[in-house]
C-alpha cells in the first residue's frame, strides 16, 4: 500500500484591471499569475474551489479561465481574442444567480471543481471575461483559489 501525501493550499489573487466600464464578452483582467499553486515544475495537483470576492458590487457572470503558462486570452476593455487554447487547463463559469449580495459588495464560491492541474512551474495562470457588462476599479476583484495537491 502506497501512503499518499496530500495537502491543501490557498491562493489569494488580487486582480490588477483596467477602471472602466467593460461590454459583455470583455477582457476583465488578462492573465495573472497564481503564484505557487504547486509543487514545482510538473506538479499537479486539484482546483477544487474558488471564491470570487467583488468589492466593486457588480455581481454580474464571469469566466473565470485558468492557464498553465502566461498566455494572452486579449486586451482588457475589448473583446476576448484568445489565439490558441492548448495552454487552457480548465473554465470555470460564474453566473449572476451565484453572488451573495452583501449590500456594498457581493461573492461567489464555486465548490467541488475537480480540475486537474499541473503546472511548468510553481505558478499558474489566471484570466476573466466578463459575460455581462460593469464597471470595475483597479483592484475590485480577489480570487481565492483552494487547490489539493499531490
Amino acid at each position: 500500500m502506497r501512503n499518499i501525501n496530500v495537502q491543501s493550499n490557498l491562493v489569494d489573487v488580487v486582480l490588477t484591471m483596467n477602471a472602466a466600464a467593460n461590454h459583455a464578452n470583455d477582457v476583465l483582467a488578462d492573465t495573472q499569475e497564481i503564484a505557487d499553486a504547486v509543487r514545482g515544475s510538473g506538479g499537479t495537483g486539484i482546483l477544487q474551489s474558488i471564491l470570487v470576492q467583488d468589492d466593486d458590487d457588480n455581481g454580474g457572470a464571469i469566466d473565470i479561465v485558468i492557464l498553465d503558462t502566461n498566455t494572452t486570452i486579449g486586451t482588457e476593455n475589448a473583446a476576448v481574442s484568445m489565439a490558441d487554447n492548448d495552454n487552457i487547463l480548465g473554465t470555470v463559469n460564474v453566473l449572476a444567480a451565484d453572488f451573495v449580495d452583501m449590500i456594498n459588495s457581493q461573492h461567489a464560491t464555486k465548490n467541488n471543481l475537480g480540475i486537474v492541474v499541473e503546472g511548468k512551474s510553481s505558478s499558474l495562470w489566471v484570466a476573466v471575461v466578463m459575460r455581462d457588462a460593469g464597471t470595475v476599479t483597479a483592484s475590485g476583484m480577489t480570487l481565492r483559489f483552494g487547490f489539493l495537491l499531490d
